[in-house]
Order: structure tokens, then sequence, then C-alpha cells
């Protein structure tokens, strides 16, 4: 007798169930086995670098049923600032144990274990120096961990959700003239960390301005190995995968440098020198099976790499600096690069042509990084701009869509583009979607993007700060001005009368 496996008339897997049912079984246990693995393997790396992967994006999707409310965190504020530092980097985003997390530090030398549903400190670690530069996020032994890179030389792995601490590894040894150091976000591929570091010795016998590459051992921190990319400081390095593994780095006077790392050392692949300085750190996109690398600088330049060749693909102009990253969405089955400019614009480029999609103006200068994200299946963008606002676009066409009032920066005078300050990362889940982000203001904020917020603002653009200006001008020049003129005139004619 035959029995029909999958129910339905004309079903062609139809065979005699009891014969075969051992090797269904096993079939059906090693299927398992395949997908469990490769589920493992993908949940490996959650948030794998400074904007979570490769292109940047900077969001993480949940599906929990679990309510996700407003949530102003401030830690120990009023503390003394050094201008030229981030206040707080862009956060990290996981959900461990079930439960959505933020991962964030800053210039009070502290990474921040952020559970957003009880709206409560998981737990603090303190590091030696300011963290300049966000979390990963990564599974080691099937359990959640937090990397991070502090400017005490250090790197450090936690346990995301107890705080318990797996390893931290120096990375340059100490010495009585050692300046200022930069340690990167660290950026994570299989069982490898990799991160970059730049030292300045100040001796005169060893002096030293070395921007280093380090690969680690993920389970045990160890260093594989370490190498000397340039002088000067680097941007987080960038892992991609094309027939083989290949990392990209950018120092920050303009080189890009992309090594060869599926072997034991790096082997350097081709160099890229761009424009102007860079700040921000390349994004990756695979189109067909072309890898595309991007990058901006500070010439207002955002140019197309082939990631394989090193050549310039395309490269397109914006009004001002790109002193950021940029990430790398999708619309409509074509991959659209996004950008933001000092000239107050956000910018959507067609990734393969480099044809502008549309620009939008904001209210200030876009200094932080965009993210892409969806929600209920439509996509947007959020951006952060120096008018103190953060802004939630329609990725489609750019329109504003909210904008939230971040606070104001915590020291008086803007040093515009001499550090990188935090860009909003992004949590979609529907309903409970949110935006954190850490702003100059020294809060951390957890806004909720569809239901009622205490910071939501009207949005201002260019147009009409350009409004503003023409009333004062016409105040001031209309009334006040001659007012000034005339009646000291009137006065000094009744006074000759």
């Amino acid at each position: 007798m035959k029995n029909k496996v999958m129910s339905g008339e004309g079903n062609i897997f139809s065979f005699p169930l009891r014969r075969y049912s051992s090797q269904v079984g096993f079939l059906a246990f090693l299927a398992m086995t395949i997908f469990c693995g490769l589920c493992s393997f993908a949940d490996e790396a959650p948030w794998a670098g400074v904007r979570c992967g490769a292109d940047g994006r900077a969001s993480l999707s949940w599906n929990g049923a679990s309510e996700i409310n407003e949530w102003h965190y401030v830690y120990r504020s009023g503390r003394r600032y050094k201008s030229g530092l981030a206040v707080w980097t862009s956060p990290a985003l996981a959900v461990v144990e079930g439960r959505p997390m933020a991962f964030i530090g800053g210039y009070d030398q502290t990474m921040h274990a952020m559970d957003l549903l009880d709206k409560k400190i998981l737990w603090r670690k303190l590091t030696n120096a300011e963290i300049q530069s966000s979390a990963a996020v990564a599974k080691v032994g099937g359990l959640d961990t937090v990397f991070w890179g502090s400017c005490d030389r250090s790197v450090y792995a936690v346990l995301a959700y107890s705080g318990r601490q797996l390893w931290t590894r120096e990375l340059v040894p100490p010495s009585n003239s050692l300046g200022d150091v930069n340690v990167s976000s660290p950026f994570v591929h299989g069982d490898r960390l990799y991160i970059s570091c730049f030292a300045y010795d100040r001796s005169l016998t060893r002096n030293q301005q070395k921007g280093m590459l380090f690969c680690l051992a993920l389970e045990s921190g160890e260093i594989l190995w370490k190498h000397e990319v340039t002088n000067g400081a680097l941007s987080s390095p960038l892992v991609f995968t094309l027939d083989k593994a290949y990392l990209a780095v950018a120092a920050k006077r303009g080189l890009l440098s992309c090594f060869d790392i599926s072997g034991a050392k790096p082997v350097l692949a081709w160099t890229f020198q761009m424009p102007h300085e860079v700040l921000g750190s390349p994004v990756f996109a695979d189109l067909d099976a072309k890898g595309i690398l991007y990058l901006g600088s500070k010439y207002g330049n955002l140019i197309a790499i082939d990631a394989k060749s090193g050549k310039e693909v395309w490269q397109r102009m914006a009004g001002n600096w790109i002193d950021n990253s940029v990430c790398v969405g999708q619309l409509d089955c074509r991959k659209v690069v996004f950008a933001g400019s000092h000239d107050y614009c956000v910018y959507a480029f067609d990734a393969t042509s480099g044809e502008q999609l549309w620009k939008r103006p904001l209210g200030g200068e876009v200094f932080s990084a965009p993210a892409f994200f969806e929600m209920d299946g439509h996509p947007y963008l959020a951006a952060a701009a120096l008018d103190n606002h953060l802004y939630i676009l329609d990725a489609q066409d750019g329109a504003i869509v909210s904008s939230y009032f971040t606070g104001n920066p915590i020291w008086d005078k803007l040093a515009k583009g001499e550090t990188l300050w935090g860009s909003p990362s992004l949590l979609s889940a529907g309903r409970e979607s949110c935006v954190v982000y850490g702003s100059f203001n020294d809060v951390v904020y957890t806004l909720p993007l569809k239901k009622d917020c205490s910071l939501t603002a009207m949005a201002r653009s260019p147009s009409a700060l350009w409004w503003s200006l023409g009333i004062v001008f016409f105040v001031f020049g209309g009334i006040i001005l001659p007012l000034t003129i005339l009646l000291p005139l009137k006065q000094s004619h009744k006074d000759i009368a």
C-alpha cells in the first residue's frame, strides 16, 4: 500500500512510506541540521561592524510582541567635555535572550548595555579612556558577545546579557611619550575580529604615527597578525566577500587600501587615493556579482570603486563635505546609495550608474551617516543634522516624514568636520519600531516612530531659514535702522532750533 507524504491530488512524492522510513528520518534530520547550521551562521554577527553590516544600513529587524516606549537615558550629566570627542558613539543593536538591546559608549569612558523593553541598564563597563567608535555584536560559543575598542589602547569582549568579561587585549604597549591613541570599531567576520589603531608616539628616538591593522581570534583575543597600513589615523575596517575575503580601510589622508585576508597574512590587493580627507568608513554593495565600494570625502566627492580592481566606477559631487559613511538600501529591486552632506542635503544615487535620484534639504548640515530601514514594508531613512534635529525621510522620494528635537550640544562652539559624532540606529519592529540615538546633548534617546513622542517637532528646511532671515532683515533694515538714524537727527534739529 502506498501513502502520500504530501496532501493533494497528483502529488509526485508518492512512495512506500514504511520501506523508506529510516531513510526519510535520516534525510529529515540531515536537512534540519543543515538548516539550523545555516540559521546559526546567519545569526553569528547580528551587528558585525560600525554600521551593522557591510552595506552600512544600521538597522535591525525584530518581530517581538512586547511594547517599546520612549526613553531618555542620562548618565552623570554635567561631566567635563573636551572638544573633538564624540559625546556618544553610534549604538549597536542586537536581540539578546529575545530582548532588543543597545550598546553604546562615549567620552564617559563607559560601555552601556541598554534593555530597550524595560528601559533599564543591564550593565556598565568602565575603561581607562574614551570610547570613540561603535561596538560590534557576534556569537562566541553560542552566546551573544559585545566587542569594542577604547582609547586606552585595548579591545574588550563582554557577554551581551550579563556583562561578564571574556577577554581584553592591549594593542599598543604603553610608553611615557605616547600621545593620542584612536581605536576604531571592530568588524567581525567568521571567527576573527578586525580592528584598526592609530598611536602617536612623541619620542624623538621613536617618533611614530602609524596606522595599524590588527586581526584577533574572536574567542580568545589572541593577536593573529598586525600590519602597518600608513601614517596617520585609519577608519574602521570593512570586510566583504567576492571570490574570497577582502578587507578595506581608509586612511584619514584619503588613501583607501584593500587587502586579501583569505590567507595567514594580509596581502595588499590595491589602493585608491581619494581627492581629500576621509573621516567615514567605506561600505560595500554586491551588484550582480560585481562588488562596489562607496566612500565620501571632505571635498564633497562620493566615489564608487570596483572592489576587485580598485578602479573608479563613477563619481558624484555634493555641495559640501561628506564626512561620514554612506549606506546602501534597496528601492524597487534597485540598490541605492544614500549620503548626507554639509550642504544641508541628503542624497540618493543609483548604486550602479551614480544617477542622482533625489536630494532633500534639511534644516542644518547633515553630519551623521544615514540609516536605512523598512517599516510595514516601506523604506525609510534616518539622519541627524546640526540644527539639533533627527529626521525620518521617505526613502522613495526623500520627503520628510517626521523630525525630533534632540537638544543643544554640551559645548559652546561646534568644530564642524573634525570628529565623527554619533549616528542613529534603527530597530525595525512594525508598530514598535524605534530609533536609538546618542545625541551631542549628552542624552541617549529611544524614540518610537509609530506612536506619540514628546520630542516630535516641526521639520525645518533651508527655505524656512531664508524666510526667517528675510523677516529679520526687513525688520532691521526697514524699521530699526531708519529709526536709529532719524531719531538722533530729529533731536539735533530741535536742539538747533
